[in-house]
């Protein structure tokens, strides 16, 4: 029973990702430094992801564009890894955006662009949110924790084994 992984590990991964969301994310940042940190963590998590599937090395990742990096990291026959993905590349198209257009103003469709990939649980929660900025920090958060928990589960199959790199 000593050597027993705590009950939760993955869990304790969680929380101390949702205080440096928290921290990230935060209430005040306005609507695209939202989406520019957003997109940033992601592209942290894509990095681990491709050093752990050994698709790469650390060197090797300044050579990699963000797309490079999404489309050799997930998986897009695996469920959970496929929709990450989409939700991803939208953001990425989102960050675009935002960093290319001076006067680029962030509009609900936006927002829902990313939202509807979850389906109706997005809808279920849209409304509780009471301005577009609350909303848009709730999507991102729920992005960044799904990737992250890839990023966990890769962690813990390669603990117990090592995966095989894809092709």
């Amino acid at each position: 029973m000593e050597n027993e992984k705590p009950k939760s590990e993955i869990q304790k991964h969680y929380r101390v990702l949702t205080d440096k969301l928290k921290r990230f994310l935060s209430k005040e940042s306005p609507s695209d430094v939202l989406i520019i940190k957003a997109h940033l963590i992601c592209e942290y998590y894509l990095n681990q992801i491709l050093i752990l599937r050994e698709l790469c090395t650390s060197k090797d990742l300044s050579k990699f564009t963000f797309n490079d990096k999404l489309e050799k990291s997930l998986d897009k026959t695996d469920g959970k890894e496929k929709d990450s993905f989409e939700a991803i590349k939208k953001l990425n198209k989102l960050r675009n955006k935002i960093g290319h257009e001076l006067e680029y103003s962030l509009s609900e469709s936006d927002i829902d662009d990313l939202g509807f990939l979850r389906g109706k649980e997005y809808i279920l929660e849209k409304y509780d949110f009471e301005t577009l900025p609350e909303l848009l920090r709730n999507t991102l958060t729920i992005i960044v924790i799904d990737l992250s928990f890839i990023v966990f589960s890769i962690v813990d199959s390669q603990k117990k084994g090592p995966e095989k790199p894809r092709l």
